[in-house]
C-alpha cells in the first residue's frame, strides 16, 4: 500500500479528473494516471482527504470531470444535492460528471430489501440494515455504523428530485444510459466506459442475466 502524503495535497492545476472515494491501484481509474481520489480518509498515493459534504477545495470551472460509483447512497438523501453544486460549480464548460448508484427497483436490489406497507425501501439487508423490531405492524429497521451502510435505496424518480433541486439541473447535457423506469421496465443502453468504466454494469456484471442493476448518468456543463 502507498500511503498518500495528505500534508500537501496536489491543487487544481496538476488535476484532470476527481474520483469519490479512496483510488485503489487496481481500480482502472487510478491505471489510467488522470484521477485523483477524494476521500474521508487518504490511503493511497492519489487520494485527497475530504469530506464529500464540505466544499470543494477547487477554484469554479477548474476540473474536467468527476465520476462517483457507488457512493452518495452511504450519505443522508438531503445532504447529497450541495455535494452535487460542488460538483457544477467546479466542472469546466464542457467537462462531465459520470454518476452511478445502485438501482432500487431491480430485481436483484429489491430481493435483498426490506419494504413497508407503502412498498417503500427500508433498508438493504446485504449493506448494513437490519430489522430492529416490528411493533404494532410496523417495522423498525437500524443501520450498521463505520459508512458502510446505504442509508437511502436509489430509484430513477429519487435521482431527478436530487437534480432538479441542485445545479446539475442547469448541465447542457443530462443523459441517462442504464435504469429501471419502475419495477416492470427498463433501459439499458451501451456508453463510452473507455475513461470512466462503471463497474456494476453488463456485460461486465451479468448478475441480472444483462438487465441494469445501476443507475448510470451523464452530465455536461
Amino acid at each position: 500500500m502507498v500511503i498518500a502524503d495528505i500534508s500537501a495535497p496536489p491543487t487544481a492545476t496538476d488535476i484532470t479528473y476527481l474520483y469519490f472515494g479512496n483510488l485503489y491501484p487496481h481500480e482502472p481509474q487510478y491505471k489510467s494516471g488522470l484521477f485523483h481520489g477524494l476521500a474521508l480518509v487518504a490511503e493511497f498515493d492519489r487520494d485527497i482527504a475530504h469530506d464529500a459534504r464540505k466544499a470543494l477545495p477547487f477554484s469554479d470551472c477548474s476540473i474536467k470531470g468527476f465520476q462517483s460509483q457507488d457512493v452518495f447512497e452511504h450519505i443522508d438523501y438531503k445532504g447529497v444535492p450541495p455535494i452535487l453544486d460542488e460538483v457544477y460549480r467546479c466542472l469546466t464548460v464542457g467537462g462531465m460528471f459520470r454518476l452511478s448508484l445502485p438501482d432500487y427497483n431491480s430485481p436483484l436490489l429489491s430481493s435483498r430489501s426490506v419494504y413497508d406497507s407503502r412498498g417503500r425501501v427500508l433498508c438493504d439487508l446485504v449493506m448494513g440494515g437490519r430489522v430492529a423490531c416490528e411493533l404494532n405492524e410496523e417495522i423498525k429497521v437500524s443501520f450498521g455504523g463505520g459508512g458502510g451502510a446505504h442509508l437511502w435505496f436509489p430509484s430513477y424518480t429519487k435521482v431527478l428530485q436530487l437534480i432538479v433541486a441542485s445545479e446539475l439541473r442547469k448541465c447542457a447535457s443530462i443523459k441517462f444510459h442504464q435504469f429501471w423506469v419502475d419495477a416492470y421496465d427498463f433501459v439499458c443502453e451501451p456508453f463510452d466506459q473507455s475513461v470512466m468504466p462503471v463497474h456494476r454494469t453488463p456485460p461486465g456484471d451479468m448478475r441480472a442475466g444483462g438487465k441494469p442493476i445501476s443507475i448510470v448518468a451523464d452530465f455536461v456543463k
